[in-house]
């Protein structure tokens, strides 16, 4: 994305939105996540897999899914009406599973609505795996 501009609106809102819920993530701040997250909201998730809100917040409450880190860089972002599609890479490094401790690149692509008194949340999520760190020397997030 541009830098030389400051973001206003819902541009400035969603970049926002973006680095908590990756911080979220990591601190496995549930009620963090349920605030951010549509009740209708779906993930494609890097094994193939279809989840919904609830399912994914089981998930990361039982402890099969956490982070050691999560870093999310944008590289498009666009708005119309209520809606904002943001695309980009992912960077993180799993605290647990087969790739524990090692990074994993990811390209992505949410989805944020705007609706009610809940402001802006994100309704879908695509994610897949672009390279693992232990295969991939040299690749610069």
């Amino acid at each position: 994305m541009d830098e030389s501009k400051p973001k206003v609106g819902p541009e400035a809102e969603i970049e926002k939105l973006e680095t908590e819920e990756a911080a979220a993530r990591v601190a496995l701040d549930v009620p963090r996540l349920e605030a951010l997250w549509s009740d209708e909201m779906i993930v494609n998730a890097t094994e193939n897999i279809v989840y919904n809100k609830d399912h994914f917040l089981l998930r990361i409450r039982s402890g099969q899914v956490s982070f050691k880190s999560f870093e999310r860089k944008i590289s498009r972002l666009t708005v119309k009406g209520d809606v904002v599609v943001t695309t980009g890479n992912e960077s993180i490094v799993p605290a647990i599973g087969p790739d524990a401790g090692q990074t994993v690149f990811c390209s992505y692509m949410n989805v944020w609505i705007k609706g009610g008194a809940a402001g802006w949340q994100l309704l879908g999520r695509q994610v897949a795996v672009i390279a693992r760190a232990s295969d991939s020397k040299g690749w610069v997030f």
